[in-house]
Parts: structure tokens; sequence; C-alpha cells
């Protein structure tokens, strides 16, 4: 797998995770603020000093900087409350207030970020950018009374135009996020007279069309005629006349409850957060390189290996490397060269036992390693003298970083060409297909939680619109199916960690490839990867999907069970007077 590759799935699989936290995290609060919590945010949303009536919406602005910079995040807090002004808990004149505030405490992440990067200077510019905008918005819109009625008649207009055509939110989104910022983009870079044209024009027609909504539904005695017409498709709220609503009337009291959705499954936000891991870690876990792999050390100065189900991955294959000749027994010169440095520090006191001496020993092996074997250079460390208490720890931590519990085989030729940095298995272990089985498995767990996934997001998403329990049914399905397969998948893998294997690895001294042979698990120096270990995650995620889903259906079945239990009367009656005697 190539860096592009692979950074673009982290990049969609890190922006998923942020998502799919951010949701659970709001999912969560939501949870939290019901019944009594509500009402106690009610009364604290809606605070008022009847004595001073100003002071209340600035300690609600206050109140909302302090809880953004708690959550780290604006979206999650005026979220969470957004349903509680739905339901008319929380007043929106108050809610404008606490929304001030929350964008104004967002700004300390952007602050912390540059305290925290290498070019304050920058990061502290940008940060201080995003504080200014919003507090010129806040000293522009919020102080005087009248001014805050621009943008909550524009929040309730929004309201009602969401409320009136579904589709209204997204193409809002479109329009103003993308459509206006792209247009004026691309006339941008006609120079500046075409910009001025067309970004005029631009303006004019968003301008012209403010104008003619708000005159249609505050002036409408102004407008001719046919600028007064009302077509069908035309949203309520933008129409001169409305049809009247059926049972609607001025006096209308709406009353709603403070526990939000008390019927909804709130246990379903585990199941589908528990859904989205098994997915998001089957993507990076399955296609990646780090199954297995084997790490060394610094002073050993190899490149590092990445062990996947159809890939090995190394820089050392960017390079040719041919088999090298077996390392003749080193004379008593050459050894001695080895130690020269280091038996002159150890004629320090207590050198073996100071800090930082492990470094002369490491060095005194890189010295000997091209000329003599690391069991000659260990047997000679532990034969010299040196002060000091740790000196055998010494010369078996160098020793043992090196060398690995398998049994080496020399070839002759070439090992492999220069190339890519990705082999198949096939060319560099005798166990590709083992591995292989373990990574089919593995995709097809992955597909079965896409599945189940997608059937457990239309549940909840359309429960209560339609009978959705067979949806359900086949996500359990499609879970335990994933489940089952992310079993076999480790199974397969770890048995191919206990068998025989063979594998072409650069040896500790760098003069060529070997042959490395023995146990699997031994030629990586058990060194399981994090892709290894993301399967094992996803199928306890995968677990607690089954539990939450199986839990729902049992519930439901219960439910559905009760009343028809209910109406069924017993068969058996009391036998009245005289019923049962036998004539004789």
């Amino acid at each position: 797998m190539s860096d592009g590759v692979a950074g673009t799935i982290l990049l969609i699989v890190s922006l998923l995770l942020l998502t799919a936290c951010l949701v659970l995290l709001v999912k969560t609060l939501q949870t939290v603020f019901r019944g009594q919590a509500a009402i106690w945010m009610k009364s604290l949303l809606n605070l008022e000093f009847k004595r001073v009536p100003c002071i209340a919406d600035y300690i609600l602005i206050a109140f909302g900087a302090g809880i953004t910079i708690l959550m780290q995040s604006s979206s999650i807090t005026t979220s969470t409350l957004t349903p509680l002004v739905g339901i008319g808990l929380i007043k929106l004149e108050k809610m404008f207030p606490f929304t001030v505030g929350a964008n104004i405490g967002t700004t300390v992440t952007g602050i912390l970020s540059a305290l925290a990067g290498s070019n304050i200077a920058t990061g502290m510019t940008v940060a201080m950018s995003h504080l200014l905008f919003n507090l010129v918005g806040t000293i522009l819109w919020f102080p005087i009374p009248m001014m805050r009625r621009v943008p909550l008649s524009m929040a309730r207009f929004n309201g009602n135009m969401a409320a009136d055509s579904k589709w209204y939110p997204l193409a809002y989104t479109i329009f103003v996020f993308f459509l206006v910022p792209g247009s004026l983009f691309l006339v941008s870079l006609g120079g500046p007279a075409v910009a001025g044209v067309f970004i005029s024009l631009i303006l004019l027609t968003i301008l012209s069309l403010i104008l003619l909504v708000a005159l249609r539904l505050l002036r409408p005695s102004v407008l001719p005629g046919c600028l007064k017409r009302d077509p069908a498709w035309l949203p309520r709220t933008l129409m001169v006349s409305p049809p009247e609503e059926l049972d609607s009337s001025a006096d209308a009291v709406v009353t709603s409850s403070a526990d939000l959705n008390k019927d909804a499954w709130w246990q379903g936000s585990a199941a589908w957060a528990a859904g989205w891991f098994v997915v998001m870690l089957l993507v990076v876990a399955v296609p990646s390189s780090q199954w297995a792999s084997l790490h060394y050390t610094k002073f050993d100065s190899r490149e590092h290996v990445g062990i996947g189900a159809w890939a090995t991955c190394s820089k050392a294959f960017t390079k040719e490397a041919n088999y090298m000749v077996p390392i003749q027994l080193c004379n008593s010169s050459q050894i001695a060269d080895c130690f020269t440095n280091l038996t002159s520090k150890c004629a320090k006191e207590e050198f073996s036992s100071a800090d930082g001496a492990n470094v002369m020993y490491e060095k005194s092996w890189s010295a000997c390693k091209a000329n003599c074997t690391t069991e000659e250079w260990f047997a000679e460390c532990n034969r010299i003298p040196c002060s000091g208490s740790s000196h055998a720890q010494q010369c078996y931590n160098v020793s043992a970083a090196v060398l690995q519990p398998f049994h080496v085989t020399y070839r002759h030729g070439r090992a492999w060409a220069a190339g890519s940095m990705c082999r198949p298995n096939k060319d560099i272990l005798s166990n590709a297909s083992a591995l292989a089985h373990a990574g089919n498995l593995g995709i097809t767990a992955l597909v079965a939680g896409i599945v189940a996934q997608a059937l457990l997001l239309l549940y909840v998403f359309l429960d209560g619109k339609r009978d959705m329990n067979l949806f359900l049914q086949a996500s359990l399905v499609g879970f335990m199916c994933c489940w089952i397969f992310l079993v076999a998948s480790w199974w397969v893998f770890a048995d191919a960690l206990e068998e025989e294997a063979t594998a072409i690895i650069i040896h500790n001294s760098k003069k060529g490839a070997i042959v490395a042979g023995g146990k699997f698990k031994d030629i990586v120096a058990n060194e399981v990867g994090i892709g290894f270990g993301f399967v094992i995650v996803a199928w306890v995620c995968a677990s607690i999907a089954i539990a939450v889903i199986s839990h729902r259906l049992y519930v439901t079945s219960v439910k559905a069970l009760g009343p028809a239990a209910e109406a069924i009367e017993p068969a058996v009656q009391a036998p009245t007077p005289g019923q049962g005697a036998v004539d004789v």
C-alpha cells in the first residue's frame, strides 16, 4: 500500500471516527438532559432578573462560553440543547445568548492549539482573528435589543421553512456553505473587473430575493398581483395567504414533555457506535501490513518490516539485496578492535552502572557485526573486566536485542530486486497462504459488518415510521456473521503464529539477506501488530452490538406478546349450579 493510499484511508477513517464520537457524545448528553435534568436546564437557561433585566443574558453568554471551553466544541453544546428549544422548554430569546457564548468559547480551542504549536506567532494570529471575529459579531448583533431581532427573525424563518420542507436544511447548507463561496471563488479567478461584475450580480440577486420574501411576509399590499401568487409547490411559510391548518386556533396550547424521546431506543447509540467502530477498525486493520512486524533497535539500524495478510512491506525492499555468505570466525585482533573504546571506558569507576553506559556497549557491537558473530561478541564482552555491577547485564541486553530464536539458512544469488516497498507475501514468506486465509476472513467480516451497520442505521432512523423489526433482525444476523468470521480470522492467524515457516530478512550484520526459519512467532519475535490487535478490538465491538440488538429484539417481542397475552381469557370457567351433575 502506497503512502498516498494509506493517508487517504486514514483521513477517511479519522473523519468517520470523529463524526461517530461527536454524534455519540451528543446522543449521550441528550439522554442526560431528560426529565428533571431538562427542567433544571429550563430554569437555568430561562434565567431572568426583574430588577436588572439585561444582566441575565450576559450571564448566559458566560455560561455558554464556559461549557464550550469544557467540551471543546460549540456544536456539541448547542446541538444538545436544541431539542429543548424545539419542545418549548427553553425560549429562543434565551438560547441566543447561550449560542453567542458558545461561539466565543470555541475560540479557546484555537488559542490552546496555537500555544502548543511550533510557530506561536502565526498560530496566535489566526486564533486571535477567530476570537476577534466572534467578538465583533457579538458587539454588532447582541447589546442593542433592536439588533437582536435580525438573527432571531432569521432563526424563526429558517425554522418554519425546515418544518414546512424537509429538503430545506440540506438545500440551505449547500447554498450558503458551498454554492455561494464557490461562485465567489470562481469569479475571483477572472480578475478584478470580472469579479466585480459577477459579485455585484450575485449580491444583487440575493438581496432582491430577500427583499421579495420580506415584502410578501410583511407588506404584500405593495407588490403587484403576479408576485403575490401562492403556487402549490411553495412552502407554507412563504405564502402570502397560507391555507388554514386543521385543528388550529389562536388559543391552542401546546404542551411538551421534558422527557425527550422517552420511548426511543436509547441503547441504540451504543449499538450503532459499536458498529461504526467495527467497520472502521476493520477498514484500517485488514488491508494494512501490520498484522505482525519485525522492529529493530536503533543501534541495529536495519529497516523495520511490516507483515500483512497479503503483502510484506519494508524500506529494505527499495534496494536490491543478495544472499550473504556465512560470517567466518573472527581472529583475536578483530575482536580486540571492537572493544578498544569500551575497554578504556571500563577503567572508570562504576562505569557499567552509570547512565548512558549502554551506548558504548551498543557501539562496540556495531563495530563488530561486520566481522564477528553476535555470539562471539557476547563471549568476549563477558570476558573483559569492567567496573560496576551491571557489566554482565549490559552485555546480555545488547545481545538479546539483536539475536532472535530462529535458525538461519544461507543461500546464493539475489534475494530480491530493487523496487516497490511492499512485496507479495509469497515472495518473502513460506506461510503466505495461511496469512491470506486470515485476511480473506477479515474481508468477509468487514463486508458483513458494513451490511449489518447499514441495516441498523435504517432501523434507527426509520423506526416509528414503519415496522422495521425485520431490518433489526437482519442486522443482528449480519453482526453475528461478522463476529464468527472475526473469530475465524483470529484463529487462523494465531494458528499460523505457531506453525513452522521461513522468511527472507536482512541479517543483523547488514551484509545481505538470510532465510530465517522456525515458528512464525519466533521469526517475528512475538510482535503481533496493531492490525491484528484491531481485529480483536473489532470482535469485542461486534459482541457489544450483538448484545444490545438482542436485548432490543427481546424487549420488543415481550411488548408485542404482552397485550396479546392479556387478551386471552381463561378457557375453563367455573361450572354453574347443576352443571356437571350425572343423572342416575
